[in-house]
């Protein structure tokens, strides 16, 4: 996979899971991964309380099982099936990506399944025209793909053309920060830093414009654990 494009393993992706929701009847978001496993694939979707991991697949009696460990909230068990669902159709699009199955690996620090879990709950189908038409607002496409968390529903910004800076930092500090344009540290610039600390207090959206950057912040707040996303854009002379 260490010769393909990114670019070129998300187009077989979207393809992939353009086909599938569009023979599953599906036709605007949320997408239900669940509902999309049990009633057009097939799939046993169950609760194991036992289990260590978030979930696993495995067949027994002829069927297709998903387990899932028991999770706070509904957007966990999403991913997790998405992934699941992911792994099942892993030959079909490694056949199509022309890749023989013992010679895959993980692209750029991402399995398959999990690149074809971020695409199917934030379709590339619907959000290229959802993200410009909400102004890039997390929290308004979080209303759109419910089903998505909202760092999934962020990341996907990075897939569009749009370019930008996506940080999400949790509890003060940086957990992921990338760009689909620019090389990036993993700190803060000065406007990104004024912003985050605005939404880490008050816990409201805020802007900030300053010295060429464009940074909105969104707060992802509970009662003990604090997240914000960033999505930044600077001006590059």
């Amino acid at each position: 996979m260490e010769d393909l494009l990114r670019e070129e393993i998300a187009a077989v992706i979207d393809q992939n899971v353009a086909d599938l929701l569009r023979a599953a009847g599906v036709a605007s978001p949320p997408v239900d991964a669940i509902g999309l496993a049990r009633g057009h694939l097939g799939m046993e979707v169950c609760l194991d309380r036992r289990q260590p991991q978030r979930g696993r697949a495995q067949r027994a009696g002829g069927q297709k099982h998903i387990y899932l460990r028991p999770e706070p909230t509904l957007e966990r068990h999403q991913w997790t099936v998405a992934h699941e669902v992911g792994e099942f159709l892993k030959p079909a699009l490694l056949q199509r990506l022309g890749i023989e199955p013992e010679r895959a690996r993980a692209m750029a620090g991402e399995s398959l399944a999990s690149l074809f879990a971020y695409h199917l709950l934030v379709p590339a189908c619907w959000l290229v025209g959802d993200a410009p038409l909400c102004a890039y607002d997390v929290l308004e496409l979080k209303k759109r793909y419910a089903t998505a968390s909202h760092e999934v529903i962020a990341w996907r910004l990075l897939d569009l053309s749009e370019p930008c800076i996506i940080t999400v930092i949790d509890n003060d500090h940086i957990h992921r920060r990338r760009s689909n344009a620019w090389p990036v540290r993993k700190r803060l610039d000065a406007p990104e830093k004024k912003c985050q600390e605005y939404v880490h207090y008050y816990s409201r959206p805020h802007r900030v414009q300053e010295d060429g950057w464009t940074v909105h912040g969104w707060p992802i707040h509970q009662a003990d654990w604090k997240r914000e996303i960033l999505r930044s854009v600077v001006e590059v002379d």
